[in-house]
């Protein structure tokens, strides 16, 4: 644990690096479909703030996706073992069997990361057609495709898996950046679509009735969309004397419709189950 730990804090500074990197690439991006330049109205505080939610989210993403990974692979394993010592283990020695036990757990670790590296395969291909948005698909999952690419890639020495660990960090990087950029577009796309995630009403502006709505804000400007004229207004919030923040009645009635389609489906299954 002390190793981790001093590992993470001797890399702060490049931890909080990427934070910046890539909250700036999503806001960037996110902004810039609706061509403002949020470099001129954002803060580094706003950067690191706005990003620290999605970061972590990809991290758990990640570690997940590698957990599930690992526990398909050892299931499938310990599987494929069984079936084929079928009838033979029960049948040796308890010696033998604790040997045979040990060999068969170096079995698994040794090969653990083909099994991943083929079902994370199945997975991508798998992924692109199920899902409609591709891109959105491959940013979530690429990472640890790339992770597993290197992962069962032979080290021939010290030297060769620096070299190996080093470009699979600058591609996770460089893929991580194309994600967070192609997240903030496809999010700043949605807006027309959906009802503003906010509701805020100044003087001049009210969101609540979708005539306009909420982009986004920093510490210090609000940005709102004309959904008539498709513009953008950034309201400074000094010049603002009183706003007022409404529940977002549009997110309450779409969350007591997924519960009133939950209780349903829960009470068609209970219905189905008396009547059997």
């Amino acid at each position: 644990m002390k190793k981790y730990f001093k590992d993470y804090t001797e890399h702060l500074s490049a931890i909080i690096l990427l934070f910046y990197i890539l909250g700036f690439s999503y806001q960037f991006w996110y902004y810039q479909y609706f061509e403002i330049e949020i470099q001129y109205y954002v803060t580094l505080t706003d950067i690191i703030f706005e990003s620290i939610g999605s970061v972590l989210m990809s991290a758990l993403i990640f570690c997940g996706i590698e957990l599930g990974l690992a526990t398909i692979s050892d299931f499938l394993f310990a599987f494929f073992t069984n079936w084929k010592t079928k009838g033979k283990y029960d049948t040796l020695p308890a010696k033998v069997r604790e040997r045979a036990d040990r060999y068969m757990e170096y079995l698994a670790s040794s090969n653990r990361k083909y099994y991943s590296f083929t079902l994370i395969i199945i997975s991508v291909f798998a992924g692109l057609f199920i899902f409609n948005s591709k891109l959105y698909f491959l940013g979530i999952i690429v990472p640890n495709l790339t992770y597993r690419m290197y992962r069962i890639i032979p080290k021939i020495d010290k030297e060769t898996n620096s070299i190996l660990k080093i470009s699979a960090m600058v591609m996770i990087f460089f893929i991580l950046v194309f994600s967070y950029s192609y997240f903030g577009f496809h999010d700043a796309s949605q807006i027309h679509y959906d009802y503003s995630s906010k509701i805020i009403k100044t003087e001049k502006i009210y969101t609540g009735d979708n005539n306009y709505k909420y982009i986004g804000e920093t510490s210090l400007y609000i940005f709102v969309l004309n959904g008539k004229t498709n513009t953008a207004t950034i309201i400074n919030k000094n010049s603002i004397n009183e706003m007022n923040v409404e529940p977002n009645r549009y997110r309450i009635e779409d969350m007591k419709k997924t519960d009133k389609q939950i209780t349903d489906f829960i009470d068609r299954i209970r219905i189905k189950t008396e009547n059997k």
